[in-house]
């Protein structure tokens, strides 16, 4: 009885542990939009190529990471019932987007045990924690092509993951792209 008992609590456990590191990275976005703007008439979006500039922060960004990015976005707007065309001549918005890429620190400072290896057996010990990472800032812009101002803007900030897998960077595109149009079109109900 005991055993089966045991045996139990032990895969409950497993599962929550397993859960908990299945989870997928929860982004929040910051919009923005004109509200003289008639959101309701849009239903033909076309995704401008990003450009390349001399500065260093364009260059971090490969073709390739830059087509991962594209298809997130287009798997998104598409599955929200959007239509991408090819041709800017025909969009009723035109997407633009950019990475922000910023070098930060991570400094904790944290009491411990003191040297002997126990709370009251000595003076404490103060530890302090440095980590470096990169923060990424994704911004997405919907351009009226008339009149060639935005008219929409999300953004979307995290820490980047230059280690992880690409099933990884894959899943949070994705969940950075739905975060980004969580809010759109204004005044709609947020997707499910």
């Amino acid at each position: 009885m005991m055993t089966r008992t045991l045996t139990l609590l032990l895969s409950a456990c497993l599962a929550i542990l397993l859960a908990a590191c299945n989870t997928t990275p929860s982004f929040e976005a910051d919009t923005d939009y004109d509200r003289e703007f008639d959101f309701t008439e849009v239903t033909k979006i076309n995704i401008q190529r990003p450009r390349r500039g001399e500065s260093t922060a364009s260059l971090l960004v490969s073709d390739m990471q830059i087509n991962r990015i594209d298809d997130a976005l287009a798997a998104e707007l598409t599955s929200r019932g959007y239509e991408l065309v090819p041709d800017a001549d025909q969009a009723d918005l035109l997407l633009s987007w950019h990475l922000v890429t910023q070098e930060k620190m991570d400094v904790r400072a944290y009491d411990s045990m003191s040297y002997y290896n126990c709370w009251r057996c000595g003076p404490p010990v103060s530890d302090i924690s440095v980590r470096e990472y990169t923060q990424g800032t994704l911004i997405v812009d919907l351009i009226d092509p008339s009149r060639y101002k935005s008219v929409w803007r999300g953004i979307v900030q995290s820490r980047m993951h230059p280690n992880a897998s690409e099933q990884e960077s894959a899943n949070r595109r994705k969940e950075a792209a739905r975060a980004i149009f969580s809010g759109f079109p204004p005044g709609a109900a947020p997707a499910t």
